[in-house]
């Protein structure tokens, strides 16, 4: 008799039951023991306990009611005759079985996996059998939870409305949801286990093997906008890609995921505006070109006919003075009175065309920008205003330091004509003040000018006829001048590329605002509080 046999025969005296009892009863695994009827000779507790129920007395053909045995669905009631232990009692081969327990000691029902072995004596006579009976329903909880996630996961990725596609460390797809198949105009699965760069025209390999490099090597997340891919039949597909790298649990790169969104679109919207704007600036270019030849053929005509109408005048005016000189002892009161009015008129149209003249030549003068001191400038004209008409009291504040670029016989045209036009709508104040200086402009880029005075003012109500041609707010009586010089001064302003407007009131003076070399953007017309 060989060692293992004896010991064997040993463990199985009967001092050694309550030992081998012991093992049975402490196994974590459920385990029973019927005979050859069926009738059960054993059940340790966590078969009771997995089964629900303690050996019952039922015939084997009604075991799965008794225990309440159903497939694995949970639903469809198992066959008694199917079960593992059963076939071992019939001689026939029973393969392990998952199944569901659900009695009343269980109502919530549990998954356990069995087995069962037939127990044969001498000549081969079957004694009984015993089975195996092990707890999986945690298992199988885990398992369903995330086939449910899955299929949660999959619902959602196929419902997108974005192409979602994975590829391995190969760069061979893994996965690809409809919409990105619909989009290259494929199936599925004419695209999985497909290379990536099959769908990826030649010229753009360079740069999406760069970017599979960077996932992989340094495990960051690309975008790329404006990426063709190919469709089935060829032609580009527009789209923009966010892509990120893949790693198991050790950490190794397995793949890329990619978001496959369609731009065609906005790149279509995007092209039919270049071409609008192209169109738009073509149609400008015409238009400008159309315009600044109207404007200079306008005023070449204006030139001309002011040029040409200075002769005429200075017949009438001169043939006036000899009428007025040799024939004044053969004209009565009213003739010499008609002949003073024609000459004040000579007088007045020569100045009137000696304005047209003035504003054609801002236009026509050729701009040389260079440093200039405003300041130094504003003190000259002030004097000479003051030499005019010494017997006026006039206060001319002046703000030291102002220097820009510019065009120095157009910037002194410019403050001739604003400091000219305070001291005019002055001359009835006791005492004239007249202001010159700056302000910061909004957003503290650059600076507003201003020149401000405390004589007539006008009515802001008429502020838009300010700088056209010939459009006065004042009477030739109450105050002289031809309505050019704004006109002027506003031509010079724009070729300096500034703004300028004007506030007043009525009785309580003017200011007049200009700024020179406008950022882009700047304001139409700032609403600023008076400087003083």
């Amino acid at each position: 008799m060989s060692f293992s046999k004896e010991m064997a025969e040993n463990l199985f005296q009967p001092q050694h039951l309550g030992l081998l009892r012991a093992v049975l009863d402490n196994s974590s695994e459920g385990v029973g023991i019927v005979d050859a009827k069926g009738t059960w000779l054993y059940m340790n507790g966590q078969c009771r306990k997995l089964l629900g129920l303690g050996p019952t007395g039922a015939r084997p053909d009604d075991w799965s009611q008794s225990y309440g045995v159903f497939y694995p669905d949970t639903r469809t009631p198992y066959p008694s005759e199917q079960l593992p232990l059963y076939r071992v009692l019939k001689e026939q081969e029973a393969p392990d079985q998952e199944l569901f327990i659900r009695n009343a000691d269980i109502p919530e029902g549990r998954h356990v996996h069995v087995s069962a072995r037939a127990v044969h004596g001498p000549q081969r006579s079957l004694q009984g059998a015993f089975f195996y009976i092990r707890d999986i329903h945690e298992q199988r909880q885990a398992e369903t939870e995330w086939h449910r996630t899955e299929q949660r996961f999959q619902f959602m990725v196929e419902a997108a409305q974005e192409g979602v596609w994975m590829i391995d460390a190969d760069r061979r797809t893994t996965y690809v949801n409809r919409y990105a198949a619909k989009l290259l105009g494929y199936e599925p699965e004419e695209i999985i286990g497909r290379h990536l760069f099959e769908f990826i025209a030649m010229q753009e390999h360079v740069q999406s093997n760069h970017k599979l490099e960077v996932q992989r090597d340094q495990g960051q997340s690309v975008t790329v906008d404006d990426f063709p891919l190919l469709r089935k039949d060829g032609t580009p597909l527009w789209t923009r890609i966010s892509a990120g790298p893949l790693h198991d649990e050790a950490g190794t790169y397995i793949g890329s995921l990619a978001m496959v969104a369609d731009i065609s679109h906005r790149r279509a919207a995007e092209e039919q505006m270049r071409q609008l704007n192209a169109d738009l600036e073509r149609r400008i270019a015409e238009r400008t070109a159309q315009l600044e030849f109207s404007n200079r053929e306008l005023e070449s005509f204006a030139y001309s006919v002011a040029h040409d109408l200075r002769a005429p005048l200075r017949s009438i005016s001169n043939f006036t003075v000899a009428l007025t000189e040799d024939c004044a002892d053969k004209l009565d009161a009213t003739g010499l009175d008609y002949l003073q009015r024609i000459r004040a008129a000579s007088k007045r149209m020569a100045e009137l065309i000696d304005g047209i003249l003035a504003l054609s030549r801002v236009n026509r003068t050729e701009f040389v920008e260079t440093d200039v001191n405003l300041s130094a400038m504003a003190h000259t004209i002030a004097e000479q205003l003051q030499r005019w008409r010494p017997e006026r009291t006039l206060r001319f504040h002046i703000q030291d330091g102002l220097v820009d670029r510019g065009d120095s016989q157009l910037l002194r045209l410019v403050l001739e004509n604003l400091l000219g036009n305070a001291w005019k709508f002055t001359r009835e104040c006791p005492v004239a003040e007249i202001s010159f200086g700056t302000l910061p402009a909004e957003g503290g880029q650059g600076r507003i000018y201003f020149v401000q005075d405390n004589g007539a003012g006008f009515d802001m109500e008429y502020q838009q006829k300010l700088f056209g041609v010939f459009q006065r707010l004042h009477t030739q009586q109450e105050f002289e001048g031809t309505g050019v010089g704004l006109a002027t001064v506003q031509r010079i302003v724009r070729r300096h590329g500034g703004r300028i407007w004007g506030e007043g009131r009525v009785g309580q003076g003017a200011t007049f605002y200009f700024t020179l070399h406008d950022p882009p953007g700047a304001p139409p017309s700032p609403n600023l509080s008076n400087p003083s």
